[in-house]
């Protein structure tokens, strides 16, 4: 018992330490009409014949004065008969000026970022798109240095891997999905009450799929 208060304190420190936005802020003026279908507060999908794509800036929020910020994912094949095949350069992050932005490599997050372990406590996904997904099958992802959950809810435990071990490449079938982290630098015009678009290509996809967010 004693053990599990001291690591409660612990990350509750940790958390306090990452540097963030005022505590007090305004209310947003954010214009968010324009945005995709919300699954819950932070979370958005842009849902297809073909693929799923779903977005939960919830993590991203107290970024705003890190060199990186997380974004958590989910792709689920719906309709695509072979498989998905998706890497990180399958991600582009384009902002409201219309920047572009790669995801960060592990190399990129190992070396400038420390606060990995503190996005995965901020992960909900699993649960918001369980019903969603109940018949699908979950597939491991690790494209950031993120430790992946042991098992999935509903059809196949997804594959457990080692901390630190990523993939490079994830291949979907149909009926297939997977949720992951991923990361992009933080842009230069800021990241709170800004709106973005999370752009995903694949070989295998006639065009490009986005959806579009808001971090707030």
């Amino acid at each position: 018992m004693q053990g599990r208060i001291s690591l409660a304190l612990a990350a509750m420190a940790v958390l306090l330490a990452v540097p963030s936005c005022a505590t007090h802020k305004s209310p947003s003026t954010l214009d968010t009409s324009d945005l995709d279908k919300k699954l819950s507060t932070f979370v958005f999908m842009e849902e297809g014949k073909l693929v799923s794509l779903i977005v939960d800036a919830r993590a991203a929020r107290i970024h705003e004065k890190s060199p990186y910020f997380p974004l958590e994912i989910c792709v689920a094949n719906r309709g695509l008969a072979g498989d998905l095949t998706l890497t990180r350069e399958s991600f582009i992050l384009i902002d409201q000026d219309g920047n572009r932005y790669h995801v960060a490599s592990p190399r990129d997050l190992t070396e400038s970022y420390q606060y990995i372990d503190i996005d995965r406590q901020q992960a909900e996904l699993e649960g918001i798109v369980y019903g969603r997904f109940v018949n699908f099958t979950r597939y491991a992802a690790t494209f950031s240095p993120t430790p992946p959950p042991e098992a999935s809810l509903g059809g196949a435990a997804a594959l457990p891997r080692p901390p630190g071990v990523v993939q490079d490449r994830v291949s979907l079938p149909k009926w297939g999905y997977m949720i992951d982290f991923v990361y992009f630098p933080v842009p230069r015009s800021g990241l709170l009450d800004r709106k973005f678009e999370l752009h995903m290509e694949a070989t295998e996809l006639p065009d490009p799929v986005f959806v579009k967010f808001a971090v707030q």
